[in-house]
């Protein structure tokens, strides 16, 4: 009796090892902003900081609840580009020709989504710490950092993709 060798196609989920890493640390950041966002509520007086201006002072307030409503937006976030990456950026026949471009622009998109969630995390550590009278607002560098955070990856896979084609001619 012969043996017949059967061969099964096995898909690849397409993404490097770092980006899984940084999938599920943005997974995980997302649930750890959830718990946090409990947290908040149920040990908050009922008006707490909501708002805070370009120098991370705090401008307005507003009722506990409304805490739901910057994870509901942190979340919408997240979500976007989560589905964006899986939907847009890698369509089903992405791996059928690889593209180093768009392997590093969709980890630099991992990366942001991650800051993103991590910003908003500080947020409500420092909301916490505001209420408890332990802090009194952002800091002054809070605005430079997420602005910096947030285009330095982009400027840099702009720079690296037009270096590698002026190297190419």
């Amino acid at each position: 009796m012969a043996k017949s060798k059967t061969t099964k196609n096995v898909a690849k989920s397409g993404l490097s090892s770092i980006d899984k890493i940084l999938e599920t640390a943005g997974w995980f950041s997302l649930i750890a902003l959830g718990l946090l966002t409990i947290f908040t509520y149920f040990r908050s007086p009922d008006i707490i900081p909501l708002h805070f201006n370009a120098l991370g002072h705090v401008d307005g307030h507003g009722k506990k609840a409304m805490i739901f409503a910057v994870f509901a937006i942190a979340a919408a976030i997240f979500l976007s580009i989560t589905f964006s990456i899986k939907y847009v950026f890698s369509p089903p026949n992405a791996g059928a020709l690889p593209n180093k471009n768009l392997d590093f622009a969709i980890r630099i998109i991992h990366f942001v989504k991650l800051f993103v969630m991590l910003e908003f995390i500080y947020i409500l550590v420092m909301t916490n710490l505001i209420v408890d009278g332990l802090a009194k607002e952002l800091g002054s560098m809070f605005l430079p950092i997420v602005m910096i955070s947030l285009l330095f990856p982009i400027a840099y896979y702009f720079k690296r993709t037009f270096s590698s084609r002026i190297r190419k001619k």
